[in-house]
């Protein structure tokens, strides 16, 4: 666990909000850009539409590897309760 000043642990937060915040718009704009840009392709995958295979199955697949590089590269584990020692 890593040791943080209180003006640092808040720039960590507010790092990992804006990280946090850029994968969910990465996984929304995947979704909703797909759907519609495939939306008049008529092949289908699993007896499903193309659009709804790649719109849905490629949200899941970027949020996984989004999660996994947001715990790789982003995130701190820091404690966000204040010690009694840093007080003094």
């Amino acid at each position: 666990m890593k040791k943080l000043t209180k003006e640092e642990k808040h720039k960590q937060c507010v790092k990992e909000i804006r990280a946090t915040l850029i994968v969910v718009g990465i996984c929304f704009l995947w979704h909703v850009l797909t759907a519609f840009l495939l939306n008049s392709v008529d092949w289908t995958l699993f007896h499903m539409p193309a659009w709804f295979v790649v719109s849905v199955l490629g949200t899941v697949v970027i949020a996984i590897i989004g999660v996994f590089w947001l715990l790789r590269f982003v995130f701190v584990d820091f404690s966000y309760e204040e010690d009694a020692e840093d007080e003094q």
